[in-house]
Protein backbone atom coordinates (compact mmCIF):
# COMPACT_ATOMS: atom_id res chain seq x y z
CA UNK A 1 0.00 0.00 0.00
CA UNK A 2 1.22 3.52 -0.75
CA UNK A 3 0.04 6.79 0.67
CA UNK A 4 -2.36 7.26 -2.23
CA UNK A 5 -4.03 3.94 -1.34
CA UNK A 6 -4.61 4.80 2.32
CA UNK A 7 -8.26 3.97 2.99
CA UNK A 8 -10.73 6.33 4.58
CA UNK A 9 -12.12 5.56 8.03
CA UNK A 10 -14.91 3.02 8.17
CA UNK A 11 -17.43 5.66 9.22
CA UNK A 12 -16.69 7.80 6.19
CA UNK A 13 -14.87 11.10 5.93
CA UNK A 14 -11.14 11.47 5.54
CA UNK A 15 -8.25 9.72 7.31
CA UNK A 16 -6.41 11.76 9.91
CA UNK A 17 -3.13 11.26 7.99
CA UNK A 18 -3.33 11.18 4.20
CA UNK A 19 -1.63 12.51 1.09
CA UNK A 20 -3.95 15.51 1.11
CA UNK A 21 -3.11 16.68 4.61
CA UNK A 22 0.34 15.25 5.34
CA UNK A 23 2.18 18.58 5.10
CA UNK A 24 -0.38 20.37 7.27
CA UNK A 25 -0.33 17.61 9.86
CA UNK A 26 3.45 17.85 10.18
CA UNK A 27 3.24 21.64 10.42
CA UNK A 28 0.64 21.26 13.17
CA UNK A 29 2.89 18.81 15.04
CA UNK A 30 5.81 21.24 14.72
CA UNK A 31 3.71 24.18 15.94
CA UNK A 32 2.46 22.16 18.90
CA UNK A 33 6.02 21.02 19.56
CA UNK A 34 7.25 24.61 19.60
CA UNK A 35 4.57 25.60 22.10
CA UNK A 36 5.11 22.51 24.24
CA UNK A 37 8.87 23.02 24.12
CA UNK A 38 8.54 26.61 25.32
CA UNK A 39 6.41 25.38 28.22
CA UNK A 40 9.07 22.77 29.02
CA UNK A 41 11.74 25.48 29.04
CA UNK A 42 9.68 27.67 31.36
CA UNK A 43 8.64 24.88 33.72
CA UNK A 44 11.73 22.63 33.66
CA UNK A 45 15.01 23.97 32.26
CA UNK A 46 14.37 27.67 32.67
CA UNK A 47 15.24 30.39 30.14
CA UNK A 48 18.82 31.59 29.95
CA UNK A 49 19.37 34.52 32.33
CA UNK A 50 20.71 36.80 29.58
CA UNK A 51 17.93 36.02 27.08
CA UNK A 52 16.95 39.65 26.53
CA UNK A 53 20.54 40.60 25.72
CA UNK A 54 21.06 37.43 23.65
CA UNK A 55 18.16 38.39 21.37
CA UNK A 56 20.27 41.33 20.19
CA UNK A 57 23.28 39.19 19.22
CA UNK A 58 23.96 37.56 15.83
CA UNK A 59 25.00 34.29 17.49
CA UNK A 60 21.49 33.67 18.84
CA UNK A 61 19.87 34.22 15.45
CA UNK A 62 22.52 32.18 13.67
CA UNK A 63 21.75 29.24 15.95
CA UNK A 64 18.03 29.68 15.34
CA UNK A 65 18.46 30.10 11.58
CA UNK A 66 20.64 27.01 11.33
CA UNK A 67 18.06 24.87 13.12
CA UNK A 68 15.23 26.36 11.04
CA UNK A 69 17.01 25.49 7.77
CA UNK A 70 17.56 21.91 8.93
CA UNK A 71 13.93 21.62 10.06
CA UNK A 72 12.62 22.90 6.72
CA UNK A 73 14.89 20.70 4.61
CA UNK A 74 14.32 17.52 6.60
CA UNK A 75 10.57 18.10 6.96
CA UNK A 76 10.13 18.74 3.24
CA UNK A 77 12.06 15.60 2.41
CA UNK A 78 9.93 13.56 4.82
CA UNK A 79 6.77 14.73 3.05
CA UNK A 80 8.14 14.10 -0.44
CA UNK A 81 9.57 10.70 0.49
CA UNK A 82 6.26 9.62 2.01
CA UNK A 83 4.48 10.61 -1.19
CA UNK A 84 7.05 8.89 -3.39
CA UNK A 85 7.91 12.11 -5.23
CA UNK A 86 11.00 12.32 -7.50
CA UNK A 87 14.11 13.92 -6.06
CA UNK A 88 12.52 13.56 -2.64
CA UNK A 89 15.82 13.39 -0.69
CA UNK A 90 17.12 16.61 -2.30
CA UNK A 91 16.00 18.99 0.52
CA UNK A 92 17.54 16.66 3.10
CA UNK A 93 20.80 16.65 1.13
CA UNK A 94 20.77 20.45 1.03
CA UNK A 95 20.24 20.47 4.80
CA UNK A 96 23.17 18.04 5.18
CA UNK A 97 25.39 20.36 3.12
CA UNK A 98 24.41 23.29 5.34
CA UNK A 99 25.18 21.18 8.41
CA UNK A 100 28.55 20.23 6.94
CA UNK A 101 29.44 23.87 6.40
CA UNK A 102 28.35 24.70 9.94
CA UNK A 103 30.51 21.88 11.31
CA UNK A 104 33.52 23.10 9.31
CA UNK A 105 33.00 26.58 10.72
CA UNK A 106 32.88 25.12 14.23
CA UNK A 107 36.07 23.12 13.61
CA UNK A 108 37.90 26.22 12.35
CA UNK A 109 36.87 28.12 15.45
CA UNK A 110 37.96 25.22 17.67
CA UNK A 111 41.45 25.25 16.13
CA UNK A 112 41.83 28.92 17.04
CA UNK A 113 40.83 28.37 20.68
CA UNK A 114 43.25 27.98 23.57
CA UNK A 115 43.56 24.59 25.31
CA UNK A 116 41.84 26.03 28.38
CA UNK A 117 38.89 27.24 26.28
CA UNK A 118 38.61 23.87 24.57
CA UNK A 119 38.68 22.10 27.92
CA UNK A 120 35.60 24.07 28.96
CA UNK A 121 33.63 22.32 26.18
CA UNK A 122 33.17 19.21 28.30
CA UNK A 123 31.49 15.93 27.43
CA UNK A 124 29.03 16.40 30.28
CA UNK A 125 27.72 19.61 28.76
CA UNK A 126 27.51 17.94 25.36
CA UNK A 127 25.49 15.01 26.70
CA UNK A 128 23.13 17.35 28.56
CA UNK A 129 22.63 19.31 25.32
CA UNK A 130 21.77 16.17 23.34
CA UNK A 131 19.49 14.83 26.09
CA UNK A 132 17.57 18.11 26.34
CA UNK A 133 17.02 18.31 22.57
CA UNK A 134 15.77 14.72 22.55
CA UNK A 135 13.47 15.36 25.53
CA UNK A 136 11.92 18.44 23.92
CA UNK A 137 11.52 16.57 20.62
CA UNK A 138 9.96 13.39 22.10
CA UNK A 139 6.26 14.41 21.82
CA UNK A 140 6.81 15.51 18.22
CA UNK A 141 8.69 12.31 17.44
CA UNK A 142 5.85 10.15 18.72
CA UNK A 143 3.08 11.98 16.85
CA UNK A 144 4.94 12.52 13.57
CA UNK A 145 6.37 8.99 13.49
CA UNK A 146 2.93 7.47 14.05
CA UNK A 147 1.48 9.66 11.30
CA UNK A 148 4.26 8.94 8.82
CA UNK A 149 3.96 5.22 9.48
CA UNK A 150 0.19 5.45 8.96
CA UNK A 151 0.63 6.38 5.30
CA UNK A 152 2.77 3.26 4.74
CA UNK A 153 5.74 4.87 2.91
CA UNK A 154 7.87 2.76 0.59
CA UNK A 155 11.07 3.83 2.39
CA UNK A 156 9.97 4.01 6.04
CA UNK A 157 13.45 4.19 7.52
CA UNK A 158 14.54 7.16 5.43
CA UNK A 159 11.17 8.84 5.98
CA UNK A 160 11.51 8.27 9.72
CA UNK A 161 15.05 9.61 9.79
CA UNK A 162 14.09 12.77 7.88
CA UNK A 163 11.04 13.31 10.09
CA UNK A 164 13.10 12.74 13.23
CA UNK A 165 15.77 15.21 12.17
CA UNK A 166 13.05 17.79 11.50
CA UNK A 167 11.63 17.22 15.00
CA UNK A 168 15.12 17.53 16.50
CA UNK A 169 15.73 20.78 14.64
CA UNK A 170 12.44 22.25 15.88
CA UNK A 171 13.42 21.19 19.41
CA UNK A 172 16.81 22.84 18.93
CA UNK A 173 15.10 26.12 18.06
CA UNK A 174 13.32 25.98 21.42
CA UNK A 175 16.43 24.80 23.26
CA UNK A 176 18.14 28.03 22.19
CA UNK A 177 15.96 29.81 24.75
CA UNK A 178 17.82 27.90 27.46
CA UNK A 179 21.27 27.16 26.02
CA UNK A 180 23.63 30.06 26.74
CA UNK A 181 26.53 28.69 24.69
CA UNK A 182 27.87 31.17 22.14
CA UNK A 183 30.81 29.10 20.90
CA UNK A 184 30.27 27.50 17.51
CA UNK A 185 32.95 24.94 18.37
CA UNK A 186 30.37 23.62 20.84
CA UNK A 187 27.13 24.51 19.06
CA UNK A 188 28.02 23.03 15.67
CA UNK A 189 28.89 19.45 16.71
CA UNK A 190 26.60 18.94 19.70
CA UNK A 191 23.44 20.67 18.58
CA UNK A 192 23.81 18.84 15.27
CA UNK A 193 24.36 15.60 17.19
CA UNK A 194 21.11 16.21 19.05
CA UNK A 195 19.25 16.50 15.75
CA UNK A 196 20.87 13.32 14.43
CA UNK A 197 19.94 11.39 17.58
CA UNK A 198 16.34 12.50 17.00
CA UNK A 199 16.70 11.31 13.42
CA UNK A 200 17.72 7.85 14.61
CA UNK A 201 14.81 7.85 17.06
CA UNK A 202 12.43 8.74 14.22
CA UNK A 203 13.86 5.95 12.08
CA UNK A 204 13.23 3.40 14.83
CA UNK A 205 9.78 4.72 15.75
CA UNK A 206 8.44 4.76 12.17
CA UNK A 207 9.69 1.20 11.68
CA UNK A 208 8.05 0.06 14.93
CA UNK A 209 4.74 1.83 14.23
CA UNK A 210 4.69 0.48 10.66
CA UNK A 211 5.14 -3.09 11.90
CA UNK A 212 2.42 -2.67 14.52
CA UNK A 213 -0.01 -1.27 11.99
CA UNK A 214 0.71 -4.06 9.51
CA UNK A 215 0.22 -6.62 12.27
CA UNK A 216 -3.10 -5.01 13.16
CA UNK A 217 -4.27 -5.09 9.54
CA UNK A 218 -3.28 -8.74 9.20
CA UNK A 219 -5.12 -9.58 12.42
CA UNK A 220 -8.27 -7.83 11.19
CA UNK A 221 -8.07 -9.56 7.82
CA UNK A 222 -7.58 -12.96 9.43
CA UNK A 223 -10.77 -12.41 11.45
CA UNK A 224 -12.60 -11.50 8.27
CA UNK A 225 -13.61 -8.07 9.55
Amino acid sequence: MTIDDTPAPAGGGFPIWSVENLSWRLVEVAAAGLLGGILMILAWLGPRPDLEAALRTPVFWTKLGYAAVIAAGAGLSACRLARGRPWAPAPLIVAAVVAGGFLVFGAVQAQAMTPAALASLSWSKALVCIACILAIATPMLLFSSYGLASVDPERPRLVGFAGGVACGAVADIVFGLHCASSTFAFIAPWHTAGMLVCGLAGLLLVSVFARLQRARVMAVESLGV
